[in-house]
C-alpha cells in the first residue's frame, strides 16, 4: 500500500512539472470569456493536506479589481485522498461560494499547475473525476451562473494569503476533532 502510495505521488508531481512550452501558456477555459474585464472577481484557493489521516483545509479569498478583499472562506474536509484532489475540492467550494454571492465573471487563480491545466482543458482523471465534472458543471455548461469564468495557475509565493487560511483551517480542524490514538 505504501509503495502504490509512493508511486501515485511520484506519477502526479512528474505530471505537475511543465513542459518548456506549458510553462509558457496560459491556461483559459473554451467555452467563456478568457480575457480579464473591470467587472471581474479574483479568487484565490488553496489547500493544506495532511496525509496520515486524509484530512484537508480549504481556503478561497475572493478581491475585487482594486484587489480588495471581498469575501473569504474556508472549510475542513474528510477522507480526502490526496493534495490534488484537496486543491480540487478548494476550486469547487469557492466557485458555489461565488455563485452564492452572485459573481458572475470570476477568475479562479491556484498554485496547483497540474490541476489549472487539466480543468482549463477539461481533461478528466480518474482519482478526481466526480470533482472535476461539478468544476465543469459550475464553470463551462450553458447553464453556469457565471457568464465568465477562467482559471489561472500563480505561483505558491502569490498565493501566501489563501495558504496560509487553508493551513490555519486545517490545523484548527485537528485541534477540534483529534485523531483517536492507535
Amino acid at each position: 500500500e505504501a509503495f502504490s502510495k509512493a508511486l501515485g505521488s511520484l506519477k502526479e508531481w512528474e505530471a505537475a512539472q511543465p513542459t518548456t512550452q506549458e510553462s509558457k501558456q496560459n491556461y483559459s477555459p473554451r467555452c467563456h470569456a478568457s480575457t480579464e474585464n473591470s467587472m471581474e472577481i479574483s479568487c484565490n484557493t488553496d489547500a493544506s493536506w495532511k496525509g496520515g489521516i486524509q484530512s484537508a483545509g480549504l481556503a478561497w479569498i475572493f478581491t475585487d479589481p482594486a484587489s480588495k478583499e471581498l469575501h473569504r472562506g474556508s472549510a475542513a474536509q474528510d477522507f480526502v485522498s490526496s493534495p490534488c484532489m484537496a486543491e480540487a475540492l478548494a476550486i469547487r467550494e469557492a466557485l458555489l461560494q461565488a455563485a452564492t454571492l452572485n459573481y458572475r465573471h470570476i477568475c479562479v487563480k491556484s498554485d496547483s499547475q497540474v490541476l489549472v491545466y487539466t480543468i482549463s482543458t477539461r481533461r478528466r482523471s480518474m482519482e478526481l473525476f466526480g470533482v472535476l465534472a461539478d468544476i465543469d458543471d459550475l464553470a463551462f455548461l450553458a447553464f453556469s451562473l457565471f457568464l465568465s469564468c477562467r482559471f489561472l495557475f500563480i505561483l505558491w509565493a502569490f498565493n501566501g494569503l489563501a495558504d496560509g487560511f487553508a493551513k490555519n483551517c486545517l490545523a484548527t480542524h485537528l485541534i477540534s476533532n483529534p485523531s483517536p490514538v492507535t
